[in-house]
């Protein structure tokens, strides 16, 4: 017997498609937010320029089937209440990030017009407690935006990342960007991770 049969002879009504309920709601919420977080980090206004970022974040959305929170972020309440508390924690992490873009941008900047060049690049090696995959992608855009690290590869929660100076890595090997990030997931927070530094190819190979 299919499941309509079933449904007919049970007097239910068909249930609706999962995740297509609030899917408008969400997304014109995300697209605000986004807009906002774009212009944050881009600081810069006009046409083309809003053009292109409605042009991006609507292939973006539409690429993310999920919005890209299924039903809401790893157990955070629905309703008002817990988009509000979705949002503050979204800002919370903005903030933090902008206030480390801009910090690692004057150290970058005193590395190169330091006349010894005092930088000592490494490759990292450390896995996050994170389980949510927009969670570890977060961490590792993060990692990328921040000048001075560049993420180069992320697999099952383990990362591998390139750093300029030991210290330029800071809040990654103390756990700090993770547990900023493991706040917006309702994730609980996690130690320091068990950080391998790898200074030449043969080395990370080992």
């Amino acid at each position: 017997m299919s499941q309509a049969d079933a449904t007919e002879r049970s007097g239910r009504s068909p249930a609706a498609p999962e995740g297509t309920e609030g899917r408008v709601g969400r997304t014109v919420f995300l697209l605000l937010f986004f807009s906002v977080f774009w212009f944050i980090l881009s600081g810069k206004v006009g046409v083309p320029y809003f053009t292109m970022m409605l042009i991006s974040l609507g292939i973006v959305l539409a690429l993310n089937r999920d919005r890209p929170f299924p039903g809401g972020v790893a157990g955070v309440e629905g309703g008002l209440r817990g988009r509000l508390g979705l949002v503050f924690q979204l800002l919370r992490y903005m903030t933090w990030l902008v206030m480390n873009v801009m910090k690692a941008n004057l150290e970058v900047a005193y590395m190169v017009l330091h006349p010894r060049l005092p930088i000592r690049p490494a490759l990292i090696t450390f896995r996050t407690e994170l389980e949510h995959p927009v969670a570890q992608v977060l961490v590792a855009n993060s990692i990328t935006l921040t000048p001075g690290t560049v993420t180069i590869n992320l697999k099952d929660g383990e990362y591998l990342i390139h750093a300029l100076h030991p210290r330029s890595a800071l809040s990654v090997t103390g756990g700090e960007l993770q547990n900023v990030v493991a706040r917006v997931f309702q994730a609980p927070p996690e130690p320091a991770p068990d950080v391998q530094w790898h200074y030449t190819i043969e080395g990370l190979r080992k």
